[in-house]
């Protein structure tokens, strides 16, 4: 294969994936420049597994690379070879034969204890619009085992109710659209109303109806109280601000700077969903994790809340009044 003939296989690839999400695009598109640019200097590569192998190495070795971009580097390798092979190019794909970075056999990031939590959520005042933004958001990661990307792009009416149960559509990791269906826990929409109240005509919604009915569908879910985006859909910036304050402010975070951040919180919503009884695949599904061996991460901090005897845990994720 010449370099004329793979940057445009690599094209035809890209252009394949654009119903993927602009951040998996930008992720193929810059792992497989570096691909290119290998294919160019090695000039000996021919799609075999000494060749992936090699590199492989380069990625290690000479690019200097972590294990977890070099999974995402050969991921993108992976999968380009996969469409060369269903395309007609290439007969096998080499590249399955060869294994990415180490995976992770524990998380880099830590937990919020029980504890910790209720000292969180009783450490922001209430009677503020951001108070109530913070609360809500906080609220929704421990109850919906959200990301920040998810939260980030949420919109109003992706919050909705369904018999006596709500849930919120989220998008998916490498998704243009949002397929994802969340059970959000009782307090975590009665935090969301009472912030998204907030943001209706001074505060007031009819009585049959919900705030986010007085909301336009498409108005984001989070918005941004900063002088300079009043108003607008809040950043991954502004999310992680808000969360790194509030884990100061409260006393939880301590001296565990790059340990406990806002990932914590989500990290910290699938050992509970564990400890409250979820399987593995309810928890792939809860915490929208496609790579099961990642799932069981989680199982081997079961136990570590301890929240069967903390009376308050199942109020945390209780998906009906009343219900534990």
């Amino acid at each position: 294969m010449t370099l004329a003939q793979l940057s445009k296989h690599v094209q035809n690839f890209l252009a394949a994936n654009a119903h993927k999400s602009k951040e998996t695009r930008g992720t193929y598109e810059r792992a497989l420049k570096e691909f290119v640019h290998f294919f160019a200097l090695d000039r000996k590569f021919f799609f075999r597994v000494r060749d992936v192998e090699r590199y492989r190495v380069h990625l290690a070795e000479r690019k200097k690379m972590q294990n977890a971009s070099i999974a995402t580097y050969m991921t993108a390798l992976r999968r380009l070879c996969q469409f060369l092979v269903d395309s007609g190019v290439l007969e096998k794909n080499a590249a399955k034969r060869v294994q990415g970075g180490q995976r992770p056999v524990a998380h880099n990031r830590t937990f919020l204890s029980l504890e910790e939590i209720d000292q969180l959520l009783n450490s922001i005042d209430l009677q503020t619009p951001v108070g109530l933004r913070d609360y809500a958001i906080i609220r929704t990661m421990l109850g919906c085992a959200c990301s920040e990307v998810e939260l980030m792009h949420a919109d109003v009416g992706d919050l909705r109710q369904h018999g006596k149960k709500w849930f919120l559509y989220v998008q998916g990791k490498g998704k243009s659209i949002k397929d994802e269906m969340i059970p959000v826990p009782v307090a975590t929409v009665k935090a969301l109303h009472a912030y998204l109240a907030t943001r209706t005509v001074s505060g007031y919604y009819a009585a049959q109806s919900t705030p986010e009915s007085s909301l336009p569908a498409d108005a984001p879910l989070f918005t941004s109280y900063s002088n300079r985006s009043m108003h607008q859909r809040i950043t991954i910036r502004g999310l992680r601000e808000a969360i790194v304050l509030r884990l100061k402010g409260s006393g939880v975070k301590g001296e565990r700077n790059g340990k406990l951040t806002p990932f914590s919180l989500r990290h910290t919503a699938g050992i509970l969903l564990v400890e409250q009884g979820a399987t593995p695949e309810e928890l792939m599904h809860r915490m929208r994790i496609e790579w099961r061996p990642t799932a069981m991460l989680y199982f081997k901090q079961k136990g570590k809340l301890h929240s069967v005897q903390h009376k308050g845990a199942s109020t945390l994720l209780a998906l009906e009044e009343g219900a534990s």
